[in-house]
């Protein structure tokens, strides 16, 4: 009788081990890499007709790997049409050697055109596919064709999407007048009533002919550049605009996305030299309430600084220069709040900022009855601003290093 369990016993443990190995026997959709083009960033446009065109860049493994330099282009592009993207990128097939593979895609550039007309439904399959992540970056080609701006060989980075999404994350944490968005935070405020998207946008300083070209990396001063430029404004998934360079930093100081940037004022009056004072970091709170059944918005910003450069003869160990200095910073980083809340309201029309989330959290009875009609609402909305900057350091020298006369 032993025998017979320890017999059925072992047939059972071999069973279960046999059930495990058919699970484990390798991945049925495994592909592998030299069958794939690695895409690292997609351009998206519309035609005069009306179709989509698309433009991707494909990373070139072998020259990625080289070790020495060669004349051969670290990325290539391809570019189809289609009436659906789905369409344009089965269509890259006839065109390129390895089927497209966009799981580490790191960029998306929209043609103005087409964010004008509205983005959404080209998002569609970028949000549906399993294959397509969403940890890459959202911009507008501002001056330039999406396939233009794709197009340029870039120095210092080999790969120019890599080098695109590296100066957004760069100029966003150390200047403030841009925001890296991803795809999943444009659709959440897009489907948002009480907030609209932005978005970064791309310059391209120079000839297209030069930038596509090695020439353009074989010198230390490339002739044709990719910049990273200002925010642009959206109403649902419709690109308005663009705010300058003072409204983007607003904008970014109200809704808490400073973490280092610049401030320079005169000493005294204009031509008397600058005092510059680095921002080290921002907290910023957004508070909605009801005065006399309207809508009230109060954005209090805290800030800590230090004084980063002083061009005129004033003594940095006297408390009261300490206390103009930041009130002077005050005044600068709520005139660049102002003059975005400006933009918004009169030029765009457009709550770009999430004061109608705010509404709906403090006072929900009011939010149903104008959540519909918000954006009628908010440019009559009255925006109050507190600042409170505290400087903390004044550097090693307190005493003016310029002559005095």
């Amino acid at each position: 009788m032993k025998g017979i369990r320890y017999f059925w016993g072992k047939s059972r443990l071999i069973l279960i081990m046999f059930s495990y190995l058919i699970f484990l026997s390798g991945c049925w959709s495994s592909r592998e890499l030299d069958e794939l083009g690695i895409a690292v960033a997609l351009g998206i446009d519309k035609t005069e007709e009306g179709t989509y065109s698309l433009t991707v860049q494909i990373i070139n493994p072998s020259e990625i790997a080289a070790e020495k330099a060669t004349t051969r282009p670290p990325v290539t592009l391809y570019k189809a049409e289609g009436e659906t993207l789905f369409e344009a990128i089965r269509k890259m097939t006839k065109k390129a050697p390895r089927k497209i593979y966009f799981s580490q895609l790191r960029l998306l550039i929209l043609g103005q055109s087409l964010a004008e007309e509205g983005v959404l439904p080209a998002l569609d399959l970028l949000y549906r596919d399993a294959e397509f992540r969403t940890s890459f970056f959202m911009t507008i080609a501002k001056n330039a064709s999406v396939e233009d701006i794709l197009s340029v060989i870039t120095p210092y980075e080999k790969i120019p999407a890599n080098k695109i999404m590296d100066t957004i994350t760069a100029a966003q944490e150390n200047w403030a007048a841009t925001e890296g968005v991803y795809i999943d935070q444009v659709i959440s405020d897009i489907r948002s009533t009480g907030k609209s998207p932005v978005m970064t946008g791309i310059l391209l300083n120079g000839s297209e002919d030069t930038g596509n070209s090695i020439k353009n990396i074989e010198s230390p001063d490339a002739p044709t550049r990719l910049e990273i430029d200002h925010l642009s404004v959206f109403k649902d998934d419709r690109m308005l605009g663009w705010l300058n360079e003072a409204e983007s930093k607003g904008y970014n100081y109200i809704v808490g996305n400073v973490k280092n940037t610049l401030i320079n004022f005169p000493c005294k009056e204009e031509g008397s030299g600058k005092i510059g004072v680095e921002i080290l970091r921002s907290n910023a709170a957004i508070d909605a309430k009801l005065k006399k059944g309207k809508p009230v918005i109060s954005v209090e910003i805290e800030a800590e600084g230090n004084v980063g450069e002083v061009e005129c003869q004033i003594d940095l160990s006297k408390p009261e220069t300490l206390q103009m200095i930041e009130q002077k910073t005050e005044g600068d980083i709520k005139d660049k709040m102002q003059l975005s809340v400006k933009a918004a309201q009169e030029v765009y029309k457009s709550d770009i900022f999430g004061f109608g989330n705010a509404i709906n959290r403090k006072e929900p009875n009011y939010w149903k009855k104008v959540e519909k009609e918000w954006n009628a609402h908010f440019v009559e909305t009255d925006v109050e601003f507190d600042v409170k900057v505290n400087i903390r350091r004044k550097g090693t020298n307190v005493q003016p290093v310029q002559k005095e006369g």
